[in-house]
């Protein structure tokens, strides 16, 4: 009986490594960011992620055997012998003692490294990388204004914006500045960037740089109100070729985002719909003006629903709601 169980938990144990390993397999497997991280920046996370987990497992799975082996050993009826005399010992003390501290100097050198590679203001591990570029691009500003409940990504060189949609290049180092209106959030782009927070009336930064093309969710991951939940964007990818045609598109839109129509689209709205604009027009220095405006009490947060209103109802959709996913702009400004 103890053989068949045996037997039967190696196959289980088997079938659920096997799964896990598989699932990055598939173009949107769970594990997909861990095997292809996209960019220096996700590389460097992922790699300090991983030496963190083998360093912890010389400790952990030792650890575990070594207790299982002594209940195992001690258990009534088994082969340990108690020793009445035992008070210690040089060799347990050295093992037990020496060996988590040597572990938690390494961790703490491959912790500083880590900080220094990935951290959001001056990422060294994107540094590093826009320096090996033969004739590198000059980096790519943008600013980013979180709403309750949307965002808004502000290319103040280009003059152009786009709400609920993140456009960048490829092979070109983008520089982003952060700020919130109502409540705090969280900044965060699965499998390529690390999040960082934008608060109101503050600013914060980060940097990252990608190395292909692809589409890439983008989350807000702090509780922030009732629409957090839609707080979220596609980030395009693009070839920088095909991100200046975006660009020359996008400009010839009407649509124009100054103070005045930045005070509308702040107001509480949830972006049920997953809509998303392009404005060919951006009044100079609204990033820093909203900000000033958000010090001075000028742009506030008023959300006028109750948290116990039905969030899937029609009432919702009709009163708090962005509506059904309606068709995108038919300017030439589409992605697709």
């Amino acid at each position: 009986m103890n053989k068949l169980f045996r037997l039967q938990a190696l196959k289980v144990c088997l079938l659920c490594c096997s799964t896990l390993l598989l699932g990055g397999c598939s173009k949107n497997g769970p594990w997909l960011w861990i095997f292809h991280p996209n960019g220096p920046l996700a590389r460097s996370s992922i790699f300090y992620l991983v030496v963190d987990v083998l360093l912890l497992s010389l400790i952990i799975v030792p650890a575990t055997v070594l207790v299982l082996w002594v209940c195992f050993r001690f258990r009534r009826g088994g082969r340990g012998r108690y020793d009445p005399t035992f008070t210690h010992s040089w060799v347990i003390e050295a093992v037990v003692w020496g060996f988590p501290l040597v572990l938690v100097g390494a961790m703490s050198y491959f912790s500083y490294k880590g900080m220094r590679a990935v951290g959001p203001y001056n990422p060294q591990a994107v540094q590093a990388e826009v320096s090996h570029e033969k004739n590198p691009l000059p980096p790519l500003n943008i600013d980013v204004i979180s709403t309750d409940w949307q965002w808004l990504f502000i290319y103040p060189k280009q003059n152009i914006a786009i709400a609920n949609r993140l456009v960048v290049p490829t092979h070109r180092r983008v520089k982003l500045r952060l700020t919130a209106v109502g409540a705090t959030n969280d900044f965060y782009i699965l499998r390529v960037v690390n999040q960082i927070y934008a608060m109101p009336g503050m600013r914060t930064k980060h940097n990252f740089l990608l190395d292909r093309t692809g589409t890439y969710r983008g989350y807000s991951t702090e509780y922030s109100g009732p629409g957090f939940s839609w707080m979220n964007y596609d980030m395009k990818v693009l070839k920088p070729e095909a991100f200046d045609k975006w660009v020359s598109k996008s400009q010839t839109s009407s649509r124009r985002m100054d103070m005045t129509r930045f005070k509308q689209f702040v107001q509480p709205r949830v972006n049920t719909g997953n809509t998303w604009t392009v404005y060919g027009r951006v009044a100079p220095g609204l990033f820093n003006h909203v900000i000033a405006e958000v010090k001075s009490g000028q742009i506030t947060g008023r959300w006028p629903m109750r948290l116990t209103d039905n969030m899937t109802s029609s009432e919702f959709e009709r009163h708090h709601g962005t509506g059904a996913k309606s068709a995108q702009p038919s300017n030439g400004t589409n992605i697709n």
